[in-house]
């Protein structure tokens, strides 16, 4: 099987945003601390799935989609991202998947249709683990909102589930 990992920015980004918006004593449930990883030290999927999931737990049953939320609000974030995505046409941007090869491997991602104002794109887990499976694809289902917030649209993105460890991410804007 082949080796998952995840960027140490995703956790940083993670337990920065746990500890603004959820206050300290939240932030020092989580178990980890910023201080703990490097933005581009390449960690294990798993230790960043179990981040999310307490993330998740300690964000309450209120708060559901927070992994989502969590997530666009952390891309909006990236001061790279910005300058880079303004203006950009999205159908450029979601069909490409060059930019995270150095972020993360994770699942394997392909363009099933592209059109004007619609994407949609297949990802192909690696990993057999549903629980990290679904985390992930809420987590990257914020990735992608927060792209097309950072080029100044509007639009949706759906997850459809296929089989075992395959989302559809169905992604619409104006």
């Amino acid at each position: 099987m082949e080796e998952m990992w995840v960027r140490g920015i995703f956790f940083y980004q993670v337990l920065k945003y746990i500890q603004e918006h959820k206050g300290k004593s939240i932030y020092d449930l989580m178990g980890a601390k910023i201080e703990d990883y490097r933005a581009d030290k390449k960690y294990d999927f798993g230790e960043f799935c179990d981040l999310l999931a307490r993330a998740d737990m300690v964000a309450g049953e209120a708060d559901n989609g927070f992994v989502s939320q969590m997530s666009k609000e952390t891309m909006e974030g990236e001061a790279k991202w910005k300058m880079l995505f303004r203006r950009m046409d999205p159908r450029n941007i979601f069909t490409s998947t060059k930019r995270q090869e150095g972020r993360h491997n994770v699942a394997d991602f392909r363009t099933l249709e592209e059109r004007d104002g619609f994407v949609e794109i297949e990802m192909r887990m690696l990993g057999s683990k549903a629980s990290h499976q679904i985390l992930w694809a809420d987590f990257y289902k914020g990735r992608l909102e927060g792209i097309l917030s950072l080029m100044g649209r509007n639009g949706t993105v759906k997850i459809e589930r296929g089989k075992e460890g395959v989302f559809f991410y169905l992604i619409k804007w104006k």
